[in-house]
């Protein structure tokens, strides 16, 4: 993956995550998620792994750490990405070769669990997984078809 694929699937990710959210009021996890996520349709693993960790952190803050906190908007999203930092850590550490989807976006990677799991609190899992999946699949395909990259 060349650098100048890093940043065409990044802005390509932001410009149709902000289309199509505005199209269909539907927002795909979040602004970097599609385009980190095309970059890593290679990897079905690294996929899995992405959203078995925002499954797993969403199920930990909504049914754990509301029994004992307070957690709403900006509370509630510190959270979810703290949750999220320490679950991705705790897999990565167990298992590295789940780890080595994209070395070049190590850093966002934990992130980006955390920004799908918030979308999971604001329009449900199945709208939230379908629309991510879907505008990474336009990206991707931009991506793979255009001979700009």
């Amino acid at each position: 993956m060349g650098i100048s694929e890093l940043y065409v699937a990044i802005i390509l990710g932001l410009t149709l995550s902000l289309l199509f959210q505005e199209k269909f009021g539907i927002n795909p996890g979040g602004l970097v998620v599609p385009g980190y996520m095309a970059l890593s349709l290679s990897d079905p693993k690294g996929i899995i792994v992405i959203f078995l960790i925002s499954l797993l952190t969403y199920m930990i803050v909504e049914f754990v750490l509301n029994k004992f906190l307070i957690l709403y908007g900006r509370r509630r999203f510190l959270a979810l990405l703290f949750v999220s930092m320490i679950l991705n850590l705790v897999i990565t550490s167990v298992n590295a070769s789940m780890g080595d989807a994209l070395g070049a976006l190590e850093a966002i990677r934990i992130v980006i669990p955390g920004l799908i799991a918030n979308a999971y609190y604001k329009q449900g899992i199945k709208l939230t997984v379908a629309s991510s999946l879907g505008v990474s699949l336009v990206v991707y395909g931009i991506i793979c078809f255009l001979p700009f990259v």
